[in-house]
């Protein structure tokens, strides 16, 4: 059966007028160009270029039958197979489902950047109505920003007994255009007794913007009587009265304290910073300040706020209380920087 294949390729490749290469291994006429023997399958070689033109031929099922009425290699066909091109990633992936996706993706945000300030807005709504039904339940009433009835003082402090004490009676304000100084302490206002600094604060909330009312206030343990006229906390501003340049002292650390053999309080000083007015002019730690400039002096509040309103290079009397005695100091006022 070998014998009969061999003798039909060389037929073969005598009908079509080449010069056929043997195998090296079993010696069968070989086409030009294979890189495998086909009868044993012995490797010639490199071959041709990567792409080799394969020629095939009719009824090779049939091999063993090849003879005259076979169809010889001049007749073969021939198929040459082409290089294919690379293929990229994007040529594989369709472009109308990636543009369907990114329309998904759009839509999608466009309705979280709508449904999310809707869903904000109308929670607001629904939990401020929640809230005032449930505090209408319990006869809440809600606190209204209404202008309050301002009176003009810094701030109030306690006083030994009943009553509150004016920290600092402030330019321009109510307590002032009625005469009340810092350190005065307020018993009645507006015929409601006081009983410290919240009851104050609670009667001003009380007192409507605009109302004239009595004072009844205590000054070195004097009753005194005056009239005040409220106005607005809105309408009053402290800057509008506080001068371009201030004065300056050299002292801190005050402290409200009452002064020995006298129905009056004064300020004693705690500090005195070295080469400032009030060291080079004399005064001393401990020192209890009575008086500045004719004006008394009965808080630290107002103390400061005496300094401030001096007029830098001024000479200003100040009167303190050291050892029992009672000195008047000249000082020339610093300036504040």
């Amino acid at each position: 059966m070998g014998t009969e294949t061999q003798r039909a390729e060389k037929e073969a490749a005598a009908n079509a007028g080449a010069n056929p290469q043997m195998c090296p291994s079993c010696g069968v006429p070989l086409v030009a160009g294979m890189r495998f023997c086909r009868s044993c399958g012995y490797r010639l070689g490199e071959g041709m270029a990567e792409y080799v033109e394969t020629v095939r031929f009719d009824r090779m099922t049939n091999m063993h039958g090849m003879g005259e009425g076979n169809q010889s290699l001049a007749g073969a066909q021939t198929t040459v197979i082409s290089p294919v091109a690379p293929v990229s990633p994007q040529s594989l992936s369709p472009g109308r489902p990636r543009r369907k996706g990114r329309k998904k993706w759009l839509a999608f945000l466009l309705m979280f950047v709508l449904f999310v300030p809707l869903v904000a807005v109308g929670g607001g709504f629904l939990f401020r109505a929640i809230r005032d039904a449930a505090q209408r339940s319990v006869g809440f009433q809600p606190q209204r920003n209404e202008p309050r009835s301002f009176l003009g003082a810094s701030d109030f402090g306690g006083a030994d007994g009943a009553g509150a004490v004016i920290e600092q009676s402030m330019l321009g304000s109510p307590a002032e255009r009625a005469g009340l100084l810092d350190g005065d302490t307020i018993t009645k206002f507006d015929g409601k007794v006081i009983n410290g600094e919240d009851t104050m604060r609670d009667v001003l909330s009380e007192t409507p913007v605009g109302k004239t009312v009595e004072v009844v206030y205590l000054r070195d343990g004097e009753t005194k009587t005056t009239q005040l006229t409220t106005i607005s906390n809105k309408d009053y501003n402290s800057d509008a009265f506080m001068p371009k340049e201030r004065g300056m002292l050299g002292i801190e650390d005050t402290e409200r304290v009452a002064v020995e053999g006298t129905n009056i309080h004064g300020v004693r000083i705690g500090e005195v910073y070295p080469n400032r007015p009030a060291d080079l002019f004399g005064i001393k730690r401990g020192d209890v300040v009575v008086e500045f400039d004719k004006k008394p002096v009965r808080t630290g509040e107002g103390f400061f706020g005496y300094i401030n309103l001096a007029k830098p290079g001024s000479t200003v009397d100040i009167v303190v209380y050291r050892e029992g005695q009672r000195i008047t100091i000249p000082v020339k006022m610093g300036r504040r920087t």
